[in-house]
């Protein structure tokens, strides 16, 4: 019963999904499929959604972050690079358009599934770009897995060297999502100040969503009026797949395999709530000198909103190397 009601919930959500994109003409030119699973997350084996969209000739999966998200929100990071690349996106089990049983949601079964992905593929090597936990995802498929990985692009990227999970979300993290937060830029805004004036009591639900989108956005990029360009954000997170991170070891370093792929590029903002300037980043990496750090100013945790141009330029140079 508990996997038809899992089937039942994905079928809705992608008929809503798939109205939406016909509705505004979102990404036309795509394909969709899904990834079947040695442990068949379900009952019709439709377990992993992937998209494929792009027409050139390298083929670039892209990973996004969560854990609990959606791929959706990677679209505008590719956005513009369609005709030289050939991107495939899908969600991680236990997001939006692959949920699953608790049971089931396993870090490396994660990892798993972007390696039968990959082969489904048919690639000796592809280029894989990952965004925030995705990037977590990436450098462990990268370690297991190195031969199967060309160009790598690391975007807001996890800590490539761990000793448990308080050293990558520290107190200086959570400094800097508090900062974020509560800068004047975000007070200054029209959703902020009719919270305050109302005391958080929303007469409408169409104020409420925004302030939670603003909300979302504030420590996410640093444009803070720019936050209505952010897709995804908290309405995708499912409580069901932070069960992830538990199963995640955190005692790890993948600095060596980062820097024997020799293709490794970490694309940073400067105001970045994992990490401001990249400094504890470029510590780690300093004596790795084949992983490439690029640092946007004026930029946080998603660059491309902040700065959609030189983040092109960026991805599309770390994509080539």
């Amino acid at each position: 019963m508990k996997q038809e009601a899992f089937s039942l919930i994905r079928l809705a959500v992608l008929c809503f999904v798939t109205f939406c994109n016909q509705a505004f003409s979102q990404s036309k030119d795509y394909t969709e499929w899904y990834l079947r699973t040695p442990d068949s997350l379900d009952i019709y084996n439709q377990d992993i959604y992937v998209r494929e969209l792009g027409t050139g000739k390298d083929t670039v999966v892209v990973i996004h972050g969560g854990f609990g998200a959606n791929h959706d929100y990677m679209l505008d990071a590719i956005d513009g690079l369609e005709k030289k690349y050939h991107f495939v996106l899908y969600d991680q089990r236990g997001s939006l358009l692959s949920p699953g049983p608790k049971e089931k949601l396993t870090f490396q079964k994660n990892v798993n599934d972007l390696d039968l992905l990959i082969t489904q593929l048919g690639n000796k090597k592809t280029k894989i770009m990952a965004h925030s936990m995705g990037t977590l995802v990436a450098m462990e498929y990268l370690q297991q897995h190195p031969e199967k990985v060309s160009n790598l692009v690391l975007v807001g990227a996890i800590l490539a060297k761990s000793d448990s999970i308080a050293s990558v979300f520290s107190k200086r993290q959570n400094e800097q999502v508090k900062f974020l937060s509560s800068r004047p830029e975000v007070k200054a805004l029209p959703i902020y100040k009719r919270y305050k004036e109302l005391k958080g009591k929303f007469t409408s639900d169409m104020e409420r969503t925004d302030f939670n989108r603003m909300a979302f956005a504030a420590s996410n990029i640093y444009r803070i009026d720019r936050y209505k360009l952010m897709r995804g954000g908290f309405h995708y997170y499912k409580e069901d797949a932070s069960v992830m991170s538990e199963t995640v070891n955190w005692k790890y370093d993948y600095r060596k395999s980062l820097n024997d792929n020799g293709k490794t590029t970490i694309i940073f903002g400067d105001h970045d709530f994992l990490d401001f300037n990249g400094e504890v980043h470029q510590e780690l990496i300093k004596s790795h000198k084949k992983v490439n750090f690029r640092l946007i100013k004026s930029a946080g945790h998603n660059v491309w909103i902040d700065q959609p141009e030189i983040f092109k330029k960026e991805l599309d140079m770390a994509l080539q190397k």
